[in-house]
């Protein structure tokens, strides 16, 4: 999703500046075409390429008979067919080539010459026609097969797939499937679901990938516009906080401040220092913190913020003030870190403590620092620490067994992983963030350099944008990992001396929020760097926000002055 947008005119949309996904998909033309009705042959209609141009309010111009195409396939979406006829008929447009509706009942009949035969008639690339008729002979062979055709299906292997099929485990896979017995087995081995289950229906959907869509209309071509059009509103309304996905085609999408937590609704006074980190647990229905009382807090969050939440937990073990707090995958494991000599992992049920590393933690601040910074696996079962002494990061599993060790060309100051890209991502002491691979430990190619002191960084869900906070000058970026470009850049917040955190918030991470050493909270709209709110509340350094991923509207703040607020 591009992170720039804004409304021009009615409603209609236009997009620029960075490209961003939402979700893990990028907006773009839907790929493939599943309707099955065509155009009668008898009709006399125009040729489907011609007509006027439209001309929106922006602009743009636009094919009326692209149009009536998309709302053709639209009405035989909807069941309306015989509307859909009748727009062909009176605007002069069919909604496709009579070979493309020959090519489509050709596939539905298991007619497989005819297919082949208008397969090269049409506009493909040699490599796009060499996988489409590879798909085709795998089609044909599995099908021989359940008819029980076995001679027959192995003529198409050898004689059609074989020469062409580059991917020999494909091969040796269709090979296999010989050698079973009955035809449902088969079916099973292959993972396919059959002639009398859609297996043609599902083919056509592939092939029609490798067509033009001047010749095919992409599959609900007129959803997928919708769906663009809807996602470029959200994510241009500076107050949209919510996880409703029902909204109406007839206004746009228009939030209000209120959307956005702004009213302190409870103040935790338990610790008796200041609170360096908070994390909400997965399911949001729990919150971590961690103090320089050297004490870690757990809080059942369930009715919160109309009631106070309550303690389930107050874990005591760290020699040194804890400053890092991460729950696993499941939640029934906490992270802590001192992120400097130590780090251990707790039970959230029970609050014991598991798995101490090292077993026993320095007392001399002169000694060397063991552990920088530490974070879960992607697999949720081991922990990857590292050492900004020997430059080294160490994967340990829950018994305490170090199972690998590798060694950086560069030393390390903090880490991050990202579960859903399985990368491990690091700043450097000299201010640069490199990406590498979890499982390889290889070094991918995007690598970023930074002018100013990072203090500190967070990553988004999907793992491709890094929130960093800067120092002398104190800004907060939103970097592309994958680009390697500035997104944006977050202005207001004051940090010169303490680490100050930012995070990702609101629903779908729409909000960039940030502590200050002003005692303030500040609120970015993400894509438009506008700033919405400054909440005042806190009597000092407010280091760190977490936003609750099952509640929108809730966040808390951890300060200095000894408390963390409910928002």
């Amino acid at each position: 999703m591009d992170e720039k947008a804004k409304a021009v005119g009615d409603g209609r949309m236009i997009v620029h500046g960075k490209r961003e996904k939402v979700n893990g998909k990028a907006l773009v033309n839907g790929k493939s075409h599943s309707n099955r009705n065509g155009v009668n042959g008898d009709k006399k209609v125009r040729s489907y390429g011609e007509g006027d141009l439209l001309h929106t309010e922006s602009g743009f111009k636009v094919s009326r008979a692209e149009l009536i195409r998309i709302l053709v396939q639209s009405m035989k979406d909807l069941g309306c067919k015989r509307s859909a006829e009748s727009l062909e008929k009176e605007s002069g447009v069919s909604m496709e080539k009579d070979s493309v509706q020959e090519f489509r009942d050709g596939v539905e009949n298991g007619d497989w010459k005819k297919v082949k035969a208008l397969l090269t008639e049409m506009e493909l690339s040699k490599d796009d026609r060499i996988k489409a008729m590879i798909l085709i002979h795998e089609e044909q062979f599995l099908e021989l097969l359940e008819d029980g055709k076995t001679s027959e299906a192995l003529k198409i292997l050898r004689g059609e797939i074989s020469p062409h099929l580059d991917d020999r485990s494909r091969l040796n896979s269709l090979s296999s499937l010989v050698m079973f017995p009955t035809a449902t087995s088969m079916r099973t081995a292959a993972n396919w679901p059959g002639v009398k289950a859609g297996s043609r229906l599902k083919l056509l959907n592939k092939l029609q990938k490798f067509l033009d869509p001047s010749c095919v209309v992409p599959e609900s071509r007129l959803m997928t516009l919708i769906d663009q059009a809807l996602r470029i509103q959200i994510f241009n309304c500076p107050f949209h906080n919510s996880k409703v996905k029902t909204l109406s085609l007839l206004h746009d999408c228009r939030c209000s401040l209120g959307e956005i937590p702004s009213v302190c609704a409870q103040t935790l006074d338990d610790h008796k220092d200041e609170v360096w980190a908070v994390s909400f647990s997965n399911d949001g229905l729990k919150l971590a913190s961690a103090s320089k009382d050297r004490t870690i807090i757990l809080w059942d969050m369930h009715s919160c913020p109309e009631k106070s939440p309550s303690i389930i937990h107050r874990l005591k073990g760290h020699k040194k003030p804890p400053s890092f707090v991460s729950w696993s995958k499941t939640d029934d494991l906490l992270l802590s870190s001192d992120n400097s000599s130590s780090f251990k992992v707790w039970e959230t049920k029970t609050g014991i403590l598991k798995l101490a590393i090292p077993s026993t933690e320095k007392l001399n601040s002169a000694d060397p620092d063991t552990i920088m910074a530490c974070a879960w696996h992607p697999d949720g079962k081991h922990v990857i620490s590292g050492s900004l002494t020997d430059n080294k990061i160490s994967t340990w599993d829950l018994t305490g067994s170090c199972v690998h060790v590798w060694e950086l060309q560069h030393a390390m100051r903090d880490m991050c992983i990202s579960s859903a890209r399985q990368s491990l991502v690091l700043v450097g002491t000299d201010q640069s963030i490199r990406t590498y691979d979890c499982a390889t430990r290889t070094r991918k190619k995007c690598s970023i350099k930074e002018t100013s002191p990072i203090t500190s960084f967070c990553l988004s869900r999907d793992g491709r944008y890094a929130l960093l906070s800067l120092a002398n000058p104190a800004a907060i970026r939103l970097w592309d990992l994958v680009t390697g470009e500035v997104v944006h850049q977050y202005d207001g917040v004051k940090q010169s001396r303490y680490v100050v955190q930012a995070s990702f918030g609101g629903s779908e991470e729409m909000f960039v929020v940030s502590g200050s050493e002003d005692s303030q909270v500040y609120i970015w709209h993400r894509t438009s760097a506008d700033l919405l709110a400054v909440l005042p509340g806190h009597s000092g350094t407010v280091n760190c926000v977490a936003w609750s991923q099952n509640s929108p509207h809730m966040f808390v703040s951890a300060s200095d002055d000894n408390t963390i607020k409910v928002w």
